[in-house]
């Protein structure tokens, strides 16, 4: 089955990162991940690559287009395209092989 993978920057530090995990762990809010389109296809994973490796995913709960917020982790406005996430971060139990960092998201095949 098809899943959709992004790259978070390497200048970010996974503790950090795992702050805004834990925001939205229990489903009741989202994380936004900007992008310059949307996928056709729908996928129910989100995979999330970090410094060459393949973390592990996270619970599709939509796309939006023309969508508007402000992050509560950041205080920054954002507008645009988006991959919706929320729920549980689910780490796989060894990091897969070496993805090198891509802008946007793909494809892969479900883990």
């Amino acid at each position: 089955m098809k899943a959709i993978c992004i790259t978070l920057p390497s200048k970010i530090e996974w503790t950090d990162y795992e702050k805004e995990l834990a925001a939205v762990a229990d489903g009741s809010q989202v994380m936004n991940f900007k992008v310059p389109f949307l996928p056709k296809q729908h996928c129910r994973r989100c995979y999330i690559a970090w410094r060459g490796e393949i973390i592990g995913w996270m619970t599709i709960c939509g796309t939006v287009s023309g969508y508007s917020f402000k992050c509560t982790t950041t205080g920054n406005d954002w507008n645009g395209k988006f991959i919706q996430r929320t729920g549980e971060f689910h780490y796989l139990p060894d990091p897969k092989p070496k993805m090198r960092g891509f802008q946007g998201w793909r494809y892969i095949e479900e883990i």
